[in-house]
């Protein structure tokens, strides 16, 4: 499957990127879902995890749905399979979150991760009756809807609180009620990608058929991570580590506090700092290619192979290295060229990446792709 965003990168963050929703009509071609490949996924997930979730206007209870078995003395969990699809033919939705090691899924999760420039975290809803079974709400995190089955309607409106974190959820606000004014309604269709920045109310809703879409939260740093990240420095600050009597009396120590921490604030070494350690957390889930990088009989890459780089955002430091899938990698001008060609190109074959390096020696661009994949910095795509 394909995806092409029918609008420029540079365009998308300058007019709609944590602003207001874009459609993406018809983005996704040769989609290659179904309801077998969509039922391997669901089988294949963990029914007793957090992130496998049967909603129907309610989280429903896992014992409702979920049975637990003894099997050689090892306890083990299983779909109670008549209960769910009674539940799902009442218009329950059923939710797989966080979905890893699924090679189409991840692919479509890092098209997207790329475009937006952030880490990602991509969900399963599976629907087949016109019941809601959510809540208008807003979103902690941005969302593209990507629609890969039937149809599915979406209203969106325009936030009444803007930009919320992690532990501000709808529910947690009572008083902020849905506005009235309607932004957008739209149906989407199987192929369409619907951008939802966080903060705008949303309602999906099945429209009486089958429906099947995933939803890809994006993750960008915020000003939130950095100064919780700039707390482990504040023992440094002479004044952090005074007693406190009084707000009089102590006036002097905060003034102190207030100036010193505004110049670690505003350093741009910290900064990059935090850069790198955020992106350097991250991981993503890649394809194991034993045949090749465990075969000691190999050294470089077939010129067919197809290669993706490891990593939904790059950050390249002013110290000359670059964290990609936790590897801290010192580059010189080539390297730095190559991974931002293979960053901006996504999936890319040995062949084209030899033809744009047409100026380099051979021998050596072989080399280096075969240690970046070594060290899990780029991923074969069988």
């Amino acid at each position: 499957m394909k995806i092409k965003f029918n609008i420029e990168q540079s365009e998308f963050e300058l007019n709609y990127l944590y602003k207001k929703p874009f459609l993406f009509k018809n983005a996704a071609e040769d989609i290659d879902f179904s309801w077998d490949y969509v039922n391997e996924v669901y089988s294949r997930a963990d029914v007793s995890d957090e992130k496998f979730k049967l909603m129907s206007g309610y989280e429903v209870p896992k014992n409702k749905y979920v049975e637990t078995y003894d099997n050689l003395g090892r306890t083990e969990f299983r779909m109670v399979r008549p209960v769910l699809y009674d539940y799902l033919r009442d218009g329950a939705t059923l939710v797989y979150n966080r979905i890893t090691n699924e090679p189409k899924i991840d692919r479509i999760s890092k098209k997207i991760a790329n475009f937006a420039n952030a880490h990602v975290v991509t969900s399963g809803y599976a629907a087949f009756s016109s019941k809601s079974s959510y809540m208008a709400h807003w979103d902690t995190r941005d969302v593209f809807a990507v629609q890969l089955i039937g149809r599915k309607r979406w209203i969106l409106k325009a936030p009444n609180f803007e930009l919320p974190l992690y532990m501000q959820q709808t529910k947690n606000f009572k008083n902020i009620k849905e506005p009235e004014e309607v932004y957008m309604d739209v149906v989407l269709e199987a192929g369409d990608i619907l951008y939802v920045p966080r903060g705008w109310w949303h309602n999906p809703l099945p429209i009486g058929e089958e429906t099947f879409h995933l939803a890809v939260g994006t993750f960008a740093p915020t000003g939130f991570e950095y100064m919780n990240w700039l707390l482990k420095h504040t023992p440094n600050i002479l004044g952090c580590r005074r007693n406190f009597s009084s707000f009089d009396e102590d006036k002097q120590t905060l003034k102190e506090i207030s100036e010193e921490f505004s110049k670690i604030l505003n350093d741009k070494s910290y900064y990059e700092e935090f850069l790198t350690q955020y992106i350097g957390n991250q991981r993503l889930p890649t394809q194991i290619s034993l045949d090749v990088l465990g075969n000691n009989s190999l050294n470089s890459l077939h010129i067919d192979t197809k290669v993706i780089v490891n990593t939904n955002l790059l950050y390249f430091s002013e110290e000359n290295f670059v964290v990609i899938n936790g590897n801290k990698i010192t580059i010189d001008h080539i390297s730095e060229k190559l991974v931002r060609f293979l960053f901006k190109r996504a999936i890319v074959s040995v062949k084209d990446i030899l033809a744009e390096f047409n100026n380099y020696e051979k021998d050596k661009i072989d080399s280096l792709l075969f240690g970046l994949a070594l060290n899990d910095v780029i991923s074969i795509v069988k």
